[in-house]
C-alpha cells in the first residue's frame, strides 16, 4: 500500500492516482524515469485519467458560470489562482479577478473577495476567502480557508447569487 501525499489515503500499490482525491501517486511518477524537470512538467507528460469523474480539469479547459434567473453565462480561465468578488471603488483595496458585479452580486450579498479557484494539476479547488455571507457548495456551507474540490456540474451559492459550474 501506498499513501496519497496529499490526502493521506491508502492506495493499492501499483495505483498511479488517488482513488480518494485524484492525485497522482509517487508509483505514478516513477514511470517518467531519472526526469530533471519540475514536478509540474512531470505531471502534464503523464496521459489524463478521466476515472477522475466529474473533478478532472484539462489545461485547456475553461469554467463557465451559468446564472439562476438570468439568461448569462460567463467563462473564463483558471490557470493559477482566481479571485471572485464584486468590483468596488475604493482605492486601496485588491479588486477580485472575476467581478459578478453585472451579474447583481451586489444585491445578492456577494463579497468583494468571496471565494478563490485554485488550480492544481488537474483540478480545481474553492476555497471562501471568509466571506460576510458565506459560500455553499451543493447546499453545504463552505468552512472559511478550507479547500474543497470543485466538480463539473456543481452549484455555488454565494450569499444569495446562485450559480451553476460546468468545465467546458
Amino acid at each position: 500500500m501506498q499513501s496519497c501525499p496529499y490526502c493521506g489515503k491508502p492506495n493499492a500499490e501499483a495505483a498511479t492516482y488517488c482513488y480518494s482525491c485524484g492525485h497522482i501517486l509517487p508509483a505514478g511518477l516513477a514511470g517518467l524515469g531519472n526526469m530533471t524537470t519540475r514536478l509540474d512538467i512531470a505531471y502534464e507528460s503523464l496521459p489524463p485519467r478521466r476515472r477522475w469523474g466529474t473533478a478532472y480539469f484539462d489545461i485547456r479547459s475553461r469554467v463557465r458560470f451559468s446564472f439562476r434567473d438570468r439568461d448569462e453565462e460567463l467563462v473564463f480561465p483558471v490557470l493559477g489562482e482566481v479571485v471572485v468578488g464584486r468590483g468596488h471603488e475604493e482605492q486601496d483595496v485588491e479588486q477580485p479577478d472575476i467581478d459578478l458585479t453585472p451579474y447583481g452580486a451586489v444585491e445578492q450579498g456577494v463579497s468583494r473577495r468571496h471565494l478563490a479557484l485554485i488550480r492544481r494539476h488537474d483540478t480545481i479547488g474553492i476555497v471562501d476567502l471568509g466571506s460576510a455571507n458565506s459560500t455553499f457548495l451543493n447546499g453545504q456551507r463552505l468552512i472559511p480557508m478550507e479547500q474543497r474540490i470543485l466538480r463539473d456540474g456543481d452549484e455555488l451559492r454565494l450569499g444569495r447569487l446562485v450559480v451553476r459550474v460546468s468545465f467546458v
